[in-house]
């Protein structure tokens, strides 16, 4: 422990200034895991796979059920995602792809060299398994997020409404017992319209846009539920996989995270609080310099949330599906949002399909007793 507290001055001495409180916060944290943390279990020398321990026996999937699993998740099931990737190592390909997944991380493979087959792989693990804790996604969050929670200077009647839409969230956010953190909604005065949800619950909406939420207070709530079902989801941090996957830029901090990610919960306090140490910063970069976008299968897995949590709020979907087609879907979308999300009437059939159960109008009656929302509050 000497040796690694010396490592840990060391490590602080050398880094930058803005580094070295983004260091010590990390310290601690790896600290409280490792208190907790019993050591590497011995199962991976019986499987022969020296230093990588096998969590469970399961047989290999079908390829049916890989490609069902890899599909949009438009039943907005509860996340089965682990930060323990040997289950699904095993289920993807059995202990030959386990091999091979060691091989991957472990060697100088370059991006260039991945086999098809190896694409498709790593594709599976990204989608289905998350490869960092909980605290290190708020990290990533809190590390390129300049406004907090701090609000701009706004009127009174736009306090109200941001308040009221923050409480709204918190009430989404309820609904699920197994909700991946908090939700930090803040306003950006910076966004010329919109809403971004990103890493570590955070949620950024426009001035403009919190203008149309008090106009539109239903097709307002969809569309809240909806970024937070993105979170919910873990689609940052899932699209950042992808992306450290599938290019040379992210390829070597890629392999460092799966190599982590093979022992689980697993935690050495010398060997993961040195590597650790010296990864976060560069996942930070990475985040920074990354254009991150959901993609269109995400879209619509945050559509089925959304009218679920509508549905269970006894809020009515058809009406706010109606305001938020009117109001929130751009009509002549920008290249870049076409790019993303889906076409507004595919969004359409997929967000009625979960409220009915079946295709139908989007004026079909909903299910249950419905609440009606307050006059809207002029801005």
């Amino acid at each position: 422990m000497k040796l690694y507290a010396l490592v840990v001055v060391n490590l602080l001495l050398w880094a930058t200034q803005p580094a070295q409180a983004q260091l010590g916060d990390l310290l601690k944290q790896l600290g409280a895991t490792a208190a907790g943390v019993v050591k590497q279990s011995d199962a991976a020398a019986s499987a022969g796979l020296p230093g990588i321990p096998v969590m469970g026996t399961g047989k290999a999937k079908s390829l049916a059920d890989i490609d069902a699993e890899l599909a949009p998740d438009r039943q907005c099931n509860r996340p089965q995602e682990k930060f323990d990737i040997g289950d699904k190592v095993l289920e993807y390909g059995g202990t030959e792809a386990s091999l091979r997944l060691q091989r991957i991380v472990e060697s100088d493979l370059k991006y260039e060299e991945l086999t098809p087959e190896d694409r498709k792989m790593l594709r599976y693990l990204a989608q289905t398994t998350v490869w960092v804790p909980v605290w290190l996604e708020n990290r990533l969050g809190s590390s390129f997020d300049l406004l907090g929670n701090k609000l701009p200077d706004l009127l009174p009647v736009e306090q109200e409404t941001f308040e009221e839409v923050r409480q709204q969230s918190n009430k989404f956010r309820a609904l699920t017992s197994d909700f991946p953190g908090d939700i930090n909604l803040s306003l950006n005065p910076e966004l010329p319209d919109g809403a971004f949800a990103k890493f570590g619950g955070r949620i950024q909406i426009s001035r403009n846009l919190l203008q149309t939420m008090s106009d539109k207070p239903l097709g307002g709530d969809l569309l809240l539920a909806h970024e937070i079902a993105h979170v919910y989801k873990r689609h940052a941090i899932k699209r950042m996989q992808f992306e450290l996957i599938s290019s040379r830029e992210g390829w070597g901090l890629g392999k460092k995270l799966l190599q982590r990610a093979q022992r689980g919960s697993n935690f050495e306090p010398l060997r993961d609080g040195l590597a650790l140490a010296t990864t976060v910063p560069q996942l930070i970069a990475f985040v920074r310099n990354l254009q991150l976008h959901f993609s269109s299968e995400q879209e619509l897995e945050a559509d089925a949330c959304a009218a679920l949590w509508l549905k269970a709020s006894a809020l009515d979907p058809a009406k706010a599906w109606l305001e938020f087609r009117s109001a929130f879907a751009p009509t002549d979308a920008p290249q870049a949002y076409a790019s993303t999300h889906p076409p507004t009437a595919e969004r359409e059939e997929n967000f009625i399909r979960k409220v009915n159960s079946k295709p139908g109008p989007v004026e079909a009656k909903p299910v249950g007793p419905v609440k009606t929302k307050p006059p809207p509050k002029k801005i």
